[in-house]
């Protein structure tokens, strides 16, 4: 089941994984490590209502582990369901404590909003969530100074705020090093180097960005994930456009 799950994946074929999940029967009953391959299959596809329906299906002792939840939250999010997925990462944090994959889709939740209150013109609210998401970023980081995802994601909002943000010239180094930690692990996926691609851009390395958009590519596994790099340096642009 698992490799015909991934054969789905790997076609993009919401009515196969629809149908495979059917074959499954009641989900509740299913082996763990199968639901959760479904779960985030549908996640590779971006069918964020999918997801949400399947979390309402599982036996509660998975639908309430922190990994589902946080999953569970980032489908909210992505499914303009912003309000209900804080609330569930706020529930997360209380009962478990801080992480850095929490506070990192915290983060997003809130700069989402902040992308919503800027193009609606509101540029009070627009300031207001754009810290919020600056901050949620930094907690994560906090948490766990090894994950440089929400490192790199507060320093391109820093970036971005007007005037930017001076704490960025700390959390900088320390970012860079948890990334190339990363990398000489051996084992490094497709955000690892998108991070380095962020941080050339930041530093205005050409060079070093168009290796790190190279190997980017060559690392994508789920369709989603260059979507948010890419959006990531729209907004860099953006406001370097502004700032002239």
């Amino acid at each position: 089941m698992r490799e015909r799950l991934a054969q789905a994946r790997k076609e993009g074929r919401l009515e196969r994984l629809n149908e495979l999940e059917a074959e499954l029967g009641d989900v509740s009953d299913v082996a763990v490590g199968v639901v959760i391959d479904l779960f985030l299959s549908y996640r590779a596809i971006e069918a964020w209502k999918d997801m949400i329906r399947l979390n309402d299906l599982m036996s509660l002792p998975l639908q309430e582990s922190v990994m589902v939840q946080e999953q569970f939250a980032l489908a909210l999010n992505r499914d303009g369901r912003g309000e209900d997925a804080e609330l569930v990462l706020l529930q997360l944090i209380a009962r478990h404590g801080p992480s850095s994959e929490t506070y990192g889709i915290l983060g997003r939740v809130y700069k989402d909003r902040w992308d919503a209150a800027r193009q609606a013109g509101e540029a009070r609210l627009a300031q207001e969530l754009l810290d919020e998401a600056i901050d949620a970023y930094l907690r994560g980081f906090q948490a766990d100074r090894g994950d440089a995802y929400p490192g790199i994601n507060a320093l391109t909002l820093m970036e971005i705020r007007d005037p930017s943000d001076a704490r960025s010239r700390e959390i900088l180094p320390v970012v860079k090093d948890a990334v190339a930690r990363r990398l000489a692990s051996g084992n490094p996926n497709y955000w690892d180097h998108a991070t380095l691609l962020e941080l050339a851009v930041l530093g205005g390395d050409e060079a070093a960005a168009a290796d790190a958009l190279a190997t980017a590519f060559a690392a994508i596994r789920e369709v989603w994930e260059p979507d948010t790099t890419a959006r990531n340096l729209g907004f860099i642009r953006e406001a370097r456009a502004r700032q002239g």
